[in-house]
C-alpha cells in the first residue's frame, strides 16, 4: 500500500508529480493515563480551563508515530533508487504543510485502535488520508 500525490522536494522548488509516499515506520507508544492539564494558579480551584487540543497529545492509549518515505515513483522504489523526501516523528527534514497533526509541526501521530480489525499499518494510512495534505491522494 502507498499513496500517490505531488511532492515538493524540500528546499528546491522541484515538484515530483504523483510521487510514491510509503509508510516506512510506525512507532507505537503506550500512554498509561490521560495527560493532566497544567495547574492554573490564577484560579481558586487551580484547574486549567480551555481546549485540550487533539486527543492524540493527551489521551491514554496507544499512540502511533508515522514515518513516510517519498520516492519519485513506484518504479524508483522497486529499483532501489534513492528517496526524494522523508518526514515523520524521528526524521528532521522539512514537513509539508497540511500533513502535521495540529499542535506539533514535526510529528505525525494518531491514536491506534487495538480492537480494530485493521492492522496498525492500515490505520496509519487511514490517518494520513484524513489529513489535509493527503486528502486528494490516490491509494495504490
Amino acid at each position: 500500500m502507498a499513496l500517490l500525490r505531488d511532492f515538493e522536494i524540500p528546499g528546491t522548488g522541484v515538484v515530483v508529480d504523483n510521487a510514491y509516499h510509503l509508510v516506512t515506520n510506525v512507532r507505537t507508544e503506550k500512554r498509561l493515563q490521560d495527560v493532566d492539564l497544567p495547574p492554573d494558579s490564577s484560579r481558586e480551584d487551580g484547574l486549567t480551563v480551555g481546549d485540550r487540543g487533539p486527543e492524540v497529545y493527551w489521551r491514554a492509549g496507544y499512540v502511533g508515530s508515522i514515518e513516510v518515505t517519498v520516492f519519485a515513483s513506484a518504479e524508483a522504489r522497486s529499483n532501489s533508487r534513492k528517496f526524494v523526501g522523508k518526514f515523520g516523528d524521528t526524521v528532521h527534514e522539512q514537513i509539508p504543510d497540511g500533513i502535521v497533526t495540529e499542535g506539533e509541526s514535526y510529528e505525525i501521530k494518531f491514536i491506534i485502535d487495538p480492537d480494530s480489525s485493521d492492522s496498525i499499518l492500515t490505520q496509519a494510512y487511514n490517518h494520513l488520508k484524513s489529513t489535509e495534505y493527503y486528502s486528494g491522494a490516490t491509494e495504490v
